[in-house]
Order: C-alpha cells, then structure tokens, then sequence
C-alpha cells in the first residue's frame, strides 16, 4: 500500500490509492479463498476415491492369489489321490503274489 507523510510525519494511506488496492485485494483474496475451497473438496474427493481402488486392488490381487493357490491345491489332491490309487493297487497285488 502506498502511504504519505501527514504533517506530523505519521504514514497515512492515499486515498484513491488504497481504495483501489483494497478492492483488489479483496477480489484476490475472495479468488484464493475460493480456490482453496475448491482444492479441498477435490482433495477429500480424491482420497475416498483412492482408498476405493486400493480396496478393489487389494481384492482383485487376493482373487488372483486365491485362484492361483486353487490350482495348485487342485494339482496335488489330484497327485495325491493318484499315488493313493497306486498304493492301493500295490498293496492289493502284493497279497495275491
């Protein structure tokens, strides 16, 4: 802000001067409060949104485990019932030799 000395030599602020800047003032200050406003509530936004996807990666990546630990649980109770089978099979000639 500009200022003048008055006769006492004391700092006075111009008139016309200061009007304008205060006005000015005013209108940056009202764009940046809106603007902070605005970032904030995209800030919140953002944040459930991002805890949204990361639950669903973390699902999605759960599924991919639990499908790909299926298989191979699949694999070996297939290997085990076989080597059963076998067993059995070796066991039942055994007697009749």
């Amino acid at each position: 802000m500009f200022q003048m000395l008055n006769k006492l030599g004391r700092a006075t602020p111009c008139r016309g001067i200061m009007a304008s800047d205060e006005r000015e003032f005013q209108k940056r200050k009202s764009e940046l409060e809106e603007r902070l406003e605005r970032l904030e509530m995209e800030r919140t936004s953002l944040i459930e949104e991002v805890q949204v996807l990361r639950e669903r990666r973390t699902l999605l990546d759960l599924e991919k485990k639990a499908g790909s630990l299926q298989g191979t649980v699949d694999v070996l109770r297939k290997e085990k019932e076989d080597l059963q089978g076998q067993i059995a099979s070796l066991e039942g000639g055994q007697g009749q030799s």
